[in-house]
């Protein structure tokens, strides 16, 4: 069973998806803050709340999502990532998911105000709908593995190298002939 476990989180969009959850979690928190804490200077039956509201906690669940993502789903990548490589691709990660941003927000809007669904399912619902598409791009544009220096040799294998050559008689290497047979 442990190993079925292990085997079913190395699949990446399984890890994507666990994070999506948490993501879910932090976004509907913050959405319910952010809607009382709006509420007070905007009316709770006006269109403009449920949005600017919803785009707070669009930016607090994403930032959540980017770290998390970073550390687990792509967690192979970041001892290779330095400095201003993680801003690139917060940045670069920023810019991606706000498409899906688009796609949840047109969902969840039409779910609120044409089929008056609530305020937090019609969100969850958005964001289940950006999902995948949110996956592929962030996998082709965000999260691209990074291309590695060549590794300079290893004293031991470079002390080792000099040794064999050193040891090796010259009868023993192969001989260039200057005439072709």
């Amino acid at each position: 069973m442990v190993s079925l476990v292990k085997r079913f989180l190395q699949i990446r969009i399984i890890r994507y998806g666990m994070v999506g959850g948490v993501g879910i979690l932090v976004n509907n928190g913050a959405l319910l803050c952010f809607m009382e804490l709006l509420g007070i200077f905007i009316r709770k039956q006006d269109f403009v709340l449920y949005l600017v509201a919803s785009a707070c906690a669009f930016e607090v669940s994403n930032i959540v999502n980017f770290v998390l993502n970073q550390l687990f789903t792509y967690r192979e990548q970041v001892e290779h990532i330095h400095g201003w490589e993680w801003v690139r691709r917060a940045f670069k990660g920023q810019l991606t998911s706000l498409s899906a941003l688009l796609i949840s927000y047109l969902a969840g809007a039409a779910l609120v105000f044409f089929l008056h669904v609530n305020d937090y399912l019609a969100n969850t619902s958005g964001i289940v709908i950006a999902f995948l598409y949110n996956f592929f791009i962030s996998n082709k544009l965000v999260f691209r593995a990074i291309a590695q220096p060549a590794a300079a040799p290893q004293p031991e294998m470079r002390q080792r190298a000099i040794d064999e050559m050193e040891t090796t008689p010259l009868q023993a290497l192969p001989r260039a002939e200057s005439t072709p047979k």
